[in-house]
């Protein structure tokens, strides 16, 4: 019996390290708003967002509003795992050639990551 309580001890141990540890890796609906207020959102058309992670895109938003105008801060959902992320943004304008930034920010499940576009 003396020698049964440290094995199961450490077999819980581990148990409950693997158990934190797939938590933490495990892909989680993550908040992303696209800040438009500096760029005069009545006068951007379309907007296109990609969301990557090591040159490879986790996720993509692409709408056009016409000629309403896209409303001031552009929310979309990312499903990933809570890491920093590369977010390209294009802007495209009536009648203008599209703009385009890049800006790294860090997803989180807590908290709405914001991008403001250049």
């Amino acid at each position: 019996m003396r020698k049964l309580a440290p094995r199961l001890l450490f077999l819980a141990f581990v148990a409950g390290g693997l158990l934190w540890w797939s938590q933490q890796r495990r892909p989680r609906d993550l908040r992303l708003a696209v800040d438009l207020t500096a760029m005069m959102p009545g006068d951007v058309t379309e907007v296109d967002v990609i969301v990557r992670r090591g040159g490879h895109a986790l996720a993509r938003h692409e709408v056009r509003y016409g000629a309403a105008g896209a409303p001031g801060i552009v929310e979309l959902i990312v499903h990933a795992t809570p890491r920093q992320a590369e977010i390209e943004t294009a802007l495209g304008y009536e009648g203008k050639p599209a703009r385009r930034s890049v800006a790294r920010v860090e997803l989180s499940g807590s908290e709405t990551a914001r991008v403001r576009p250049e």
